[in-house]
C-alpha cells in the first residue's frame, strides 16, 4: 500500500532527530503541498542534520496544487537543486496529473523500489529494474510508443494501472471508420 502523507513537517522533524544515521532509505509521498520537496529540503532536513550519513537511497513524490504557484514546475529546475547539493546519481520527474495538480518525483539512481506511482507520458530513459507495480496517469493520451517504452524500461513489471484523463479515441465515434484506424505492433512485456 502506498500512503500519501499530509504533514511533511512532522516527517522532517523525525528525520532531524536521527543525527547518527549512516544509511537511510526513504520512500515517501507528500500530498497537498504548496512547494516541491527538492534539493533544498534534502540539504536542510536530512544532510544538515545527519553528518554521518554516507548512503542515501530515496524516492520522494510531492503532490503540489498548481493553482497556487506563480511559476511552471520543471524537472530541470528540480534536478538542478539536487545537483547543487552534490547529488549526481538522481533524477526528477514532473507530471501534471490533472489541470490543477502536479506529481513531482525525485529519486536516487538506480531506482531501488518496487512501486512507482503517477508516472506520465514523459519519463527519463532509464531502467527501472526493481519496479513490479506501476501506476501511470496523465492528462494527455497515452500512445503506442509510450507502452513500448514501458516494456523496455520496466523488465519486472507485473501490475500496470492506467488512468488517462483524455482518451486517444476519435471524439466523434459516429464518424469512426476503418480508414482512420492505425495498426500497431503487439507489445510484449518480458515478465
Amino acid at each position: 500500500m502506498f500512503y500519501e502523507f499530509q504533514s511533511y513537517d512532522r516527517i522532517a522533524s523525525l528525520l532531524r532527530r536521527m543525527s547518527n544515521l549512516e544509511k537511510l532509505t526513504l520512500n515517501i509521498s507528500i500530498k497537498d503541498r504548496n512547494s516541491v520537496i527538492d534539493g533544498t529540503y534534502i540539504q536542510h532536513d536530512i544532510f544538515d542534520c545527519m553528518p554521518q550519513l554516507h548512503s542515501f537511497t530515496f524516492y520522494i513524490c510531492t503532490y503540489v496544487e498548481t493553482v497556487d504557484l506563480s511559476y511552471k514546475l520543471s524537472s530541470e529546475d528540480i534536478q538542478q537543486t539536487l545537483i547543487n547539493i552534490g547529488l549526481q546519481d538522481v533524477t526528477s520527474i514532473v507530471n501534471y496529473v490533472c489541470d490543477s495538480r502536479a506529481a513531482c518525483s525525485i529519486f536516487s539512481l538506480p531506482f531501488q523500489f518496487d512501486y512507482l506511482k503517477d508516472l506520465g507520458n514523459k519519463f527519463p530513459n532509464i531502467l527501472f529494474s526493481y519496479v513490479t507495480y506501476l501506476h501511470v496517469k496523465d492528462n494527455d493520451p497515452f500512445r503506442h510508443e509510450f507502452f513500448v517504452r514501458i516494456a523496455q524500461s520496466f523488465p519486472l513489471l507485473k501490475y500496470l494501472c492506467i488512468y488517462n484523463v483524455r482518451s486517444s479515441l476519435p471524439v466523434d465515434l459516429m464518424t469512426f471508420s476503418s480508414d482512420n484506424c492505425q495498426l500497431y505492433s503487439t507489445i510484449e512485456y518480458p515478465h
